[in-house]
């Protein structure tokens, strides 16, 4: 489908379902921020979360909500009026909160393309069976879409139906400027923010407390098997949100209140990482976690879930880094490794640094995202052929 508009600065209107403080909505207003340089329009419109999300948006941005209550029936009749409104051109609709909405706000409007983004299952678990018949009564799995990673796309197609060429895979990117290899001067400071004395050995997440997607809990238990044999390591949880009471009590269940600590909303993760000797996702269900790749960026051996693309991302590096998940015992036995290895702490930790540089640096994320949205803008989207281009992880190898 061809612009039927002949606008000198195309308008694109990414819809989330809130702006609360998570990898998809950082990632998401990092990207605009980054794209209102160029040659399109850019617009967030959150559904419900009248906020937006605090410390990261800057200046000339257009954030609107609609402030939805629950279960709003017709939500996608004022969805339809703020985009005439502002003539958009594309809707970039940012997982499945926002589909259905998105979907029935677009039908009436025929100049405008809409394009879904996946980032992950929230709840860690498999479409449902209502799902999967709305997406296909709605047309879902024949619009263009957008994954994090190969794995997210895999569920595009195995669980909804989408064609596979129709499912671009745009991996996360993290600045390499912003997160670089800790120094001993970072370091030191970072330990001492956190109150970290000389010869503890630090495992350290970075995550939100809203979700038990993350699997914070069995990092915890993992941890405290850990310490049974290291008394030395100490565990850093970096986040917020309403599980932390939940986290808290467990912490306290199993006594390890002298050796765990929560490091609050961190703004600037950067100078927290340094801290760490070792970083841990222990996360269920996963669409490209920003947190692991800007543990990488820093140098950082990360243990990690075979969840997402992080078999593949890690094969290179040191696969036996990679655990199932809600696996507390192999968990344990991999950071294990890692303080009785420096040598291996410090080579993987290069590794890692070497990766983000060759296949996922910020801007060669922007880039893809600049080019799909002048394709959209261009020639429109052939269903029949999907995206033509083959577009995988592999066409960013070596992006900068």
């Amino acid at each position: 489908m061809t612009m039927s508009r002949n606008t000198s600065q195309p308008q694109i209107l990414h819809v989330v379902h809130s702006l609360e403080p998570g990898g998809t909505e950082r990632m998401l207003c990092r990207l605009v921020e980054t794209l209102k340089h160029g040659n399109a329009h850019h617009h967030i419109c959150s559904l419900r979360d009248p906020r937006p999300f605090e410390g990261t948006l800057g200046d000339g941005l257009n954030v609107f909500s609609l402030s939805a209550r629950n279960r709003e029936r017709f939500l996608y009749r004022r969805l339809a009026a703020a985009i005439r409104e502002r003539n958009i051109d594309i809707v970039h609709a940012r997982n499945w909160g926002t589909w259905t909405d998105a979907a029935l706000a677009c039908r009436s409007i025929r100049s405008v393309q809409l394009a879904v983004g996946f980032h992950g299952l929230q709840n860690g678990r498999a479409f449902t069976a209502i799902q999967r018949v709305r997406a296909k009564l709605l047309g879902l799995t024949t619009l263009p879409a957008t994954a994090v990673s190969s794995a997210a796309r895999d569920v595009l197609v195995d669980s909804l139906g989408f064609c596979r060429s129709n499912v671009k895979v745009i991996p996360n990117g993290v600045d390499t400027d912003r997160f670089i290899v800790k120094i001993d001067q970072s370091r030191h400071s970072a330990r001492s923010k956190l109150d970290i004395s000389t010869g503890e050995f630090v495992v350290g997440s970075v995550a939100n407390f809203f979700e038990r997607v993350k699997g914070l809990d069995i990092l915890i238990d993992a941890f405290n098997q850990l310490v049974a044999h290291r008394p030395e390591a100490r565990l850093i949880l970096v986040g917020y949100g309403p599980l932390e009471g939940e986290l808290r009590s467990q912490i306290n269940r199993l006594d390890l209140d002298d050796r765990v600590s929560f490091a609050g909303r961190v703004d600037s993760v950067e100078s927290v990482l340094p801290a760490f000797d070792v970083f841990v996702c222990p996360s269920r269900s996963e669409g490209m976690s920003n947190a692991v790749l800007e543990a990488m960026a820093t140098g950082l051996p990360c243990v990690v879930t075979d969840v997402s693309d992080h078999r593949s991302m890690f094969a290179p590096i040191d696969a036996d880094l990679v655990v199932p998940p809600d696996n507390a015992e192999q968990l344990a036995e991999a950071m294990h490794r890692l303080i009785d290895k420096e040598k291996t702490r410090i080579e993987v930790g290069k590794a890692s640094r070497k990766l983000v540089e060759k296949r996922f640096t910020f801007n060669a994320c922007a880039n893809a995202y600049r080019d799909t949205y002048a394709k959209l803008c261009r020639v429109g989207f052939n269903r029949s052929q999907g995206w033509a281009d083959g577009s995988s992880m592999t066409e960013f190898a070596g992006a900068r």
